[in-house]
């Protein structure tokens, strides 16, 4: 074999994160030719500098004439879409792509599993799940080794997520453990935090929240030597289970610790704190999202009607969300829905909730699951009493009961609860919607932080403080500026005080 031929296998071949944070620095030196163009710009994409990558390979598409490398570069763009959300070209590149990853195992593998996850993204559980199990087809061909191993660590690890949000609590949690046992047998540390992280997630959506906190837990330490979206994903899943759980302080630090999540996401944490005009508030500022980011803000906001006095709007809301979720196979989140509207019809006239709560138990318990989504602590305890007179459903709903009924101990007790998010959390989606990225968001929570403490830094302090270089800090500072549209001769410490104003903005 030929040093070219060996490099182009290697271009082709399935990567770890492990892999591609050893062979960047030997790849940014010497003759770039294709194959160390092809193979640089996708150990890129595994250490998360997703434009780059992108642009390096789209550039590099229409110059590869090799068919398998050509395929590599479109599956790796496919992959690529979902993280910068390009889901239409996404499947453009993915049709163009098929007939040439067709010849290669691992490839029409990959291909079908980055079509699963723009689908995902777009909510489309249903046919997420066909193609998630299309490419499992495919793999089954593939010979056995690391290279198999990893792309079974991934697939199983995108079946186990689609699974819980299809309310197949029982097969996610088998497709966790399939997780976790490839993801060890590949042995490179990300793939298998990532693992840990699964089963967190399949614990959370199954209501679950101690096994949840014990899986997230786990997986934020190793996660957080990356300091990547993945890491602050897990810590705001974690404040939510921790939250769900009655642990309202630890939350509320974890999410803001975070500094990241959707408004529905910011919006559930405001309720679980029982501060539904803080959720109104951050959802009526929120831009327009993507149809998919609606579905679950409307959940949201179904409950923040019915809280805020007008329970007949909340229910309509949360039953007509109830429906477009499950058509599209997300029936954890339309079981959901159905336990909040039938709460808030119980509220509106005595029975008619009530005489739904034995189904809804019997359902969320044939599919291996204790809670539903959105878990609120007064909604559980009053599914589980509602259901508790059913033999049927007697068992969960006393479980479901008596979890509530902690949290609710748990969160009168908490006497370090914060009464709101801090100014900077309050203005965060506005400074969202004018462009502020969560890097330099980050940044202007560092100087919330340094103010607090009442300690003065100068540039090359900040920057130590924040892990970057004075130069990077003075770049993402002058990208604040004027977004905030502050001038450059004042003072970073009016810098904050221009976001703090956006707050009050209304």
């Amino acid at each position: 074999m030929t040093p070219a031929t060996g490099l182009r296998e290697q271009a082709i071949a399935p990567l770890s994160r492990a892999d591609a944070e050893r062979l960047l620095p030997q790849l940014s030196v010497g003759r770039q030719t294709i194959e160390r163009r092809v193979l640089r710009a996708r150990c890129l994409k595994y250490v998360e500098s997703f434009d780059v990558s992108w642009a390096e390979l789209t550039q590099l598409l229409p110059q590869v004439k090799a068919p398998l490398l050509a395929a590599r570069v479109a599956v790796d763009l496919v992959h690529l879409a979902y993280y910068l959300v390009r889901g239409e070209e996404a499947e453009r590149i993915a049709r163009s792509a098929q007939d040439q990853a067709a010849s290669d195992p691992f490839l029409l593998a990959e291909l079908r599993l980055g079509r699963s996850i723009n689908l995902t993204a777009a909510n489309e559980v249903t046919q997420a799940l066909q193609e998630a199990r299309w490419a499992g087809d495919a793999l089954a061909a593939a010979p056995k080794g690391r290279a198999r191993d990893l792309v079974t660590t991934r697939l199983q690890r995108q079946l186990a997520h689609l699974l819980s949000h299809a309310a197949d609590y029982d097969a996610a949690r088998a497709a966790a453990e399939a997780t976790a046992r490839s993801a060890t047998r590949v042995g490179d540390p990300w793939e298998i935090a990532w693992a840990t992280y699964t089963a967190g997630f399949v614990a959370w959506t199954s209501g679950r929240d101690d096994e949840a906190v014990e899986h997230f837990t786990r997986a934020e330490a190793p996660l957080s030597t990356y300091r990547s979206s993945l890491w602050r994903y897990t810590l705001l899943c974690l404040a939510r289970a921790r939250m769900e759980r009655g642990e309202l302080a630890e939350g509320d630090r974890l999410a803001r610790q975070s500094a990241t999540g959707a408004p529905e996401d910011h919006g559930h944490l405001a309720l679980l704190r029982g501060e539904a005009e803080v959720a109104d508030l951050i959802l009526t500022r929120a831009p327009r999202g993507f149809p998919a980011d609606e579905h679950f803000r409307d959940f949201v906001r179904g409950i923040v009607r019915a809280q805020r006095g007008d329970p007949r709007r909340g229910v309509r809301l949360l039953e007509q969300v109830g429906k477009e979720l499950g058509s599209r196979g997300l029936e954890h989140w339309a079981l959901g829905a159905q336990v909040h509207a039938a709460y808030w019809r119980e509220q509106i006239v005595r029975g008619a909730g009530a005489s739904r709560a034995p189904q809804l138990v019997r359902d969320i318990g044939v599919r291996g699951g204790a809670g539903f989504a959105y878990y609120l602590p007064e909604v559980a305890v009053w599914l589980g009493r509602a259901a508790e007179r059913d033999p049927s459903a007697r068992q969960l709903a006393r479980t479901i009961r008596a979890r509530g009924e902690a949290a609710q101990r748990r969160a009168k007790s908490d006497s370090d609860v914060a009464a709101a998010a801090s100014p900077l959390d309050e203005a965060t989606f506005h400074l969202r919607a004018i462009g502020l990225t969560w890097r330099e968001l980050g940044i202007l929570r560092e100087l919330e932080q340094v103010r607090r403490e009442g300690t003065r830094l100068d540039r090359d302090a900040l920057a130590a403080r924040l892990g970057v270089s004075p130069n990077t800090l003075r770049v993402h500072l002058t990208r604040i500026r004027a977004k905030l549209d502050v001038g450059e001769r004042r003072g970073n410490e009016v810098l904050l005080d221009a976001a703090l104003a956006q707050g009050s903005v209304a």
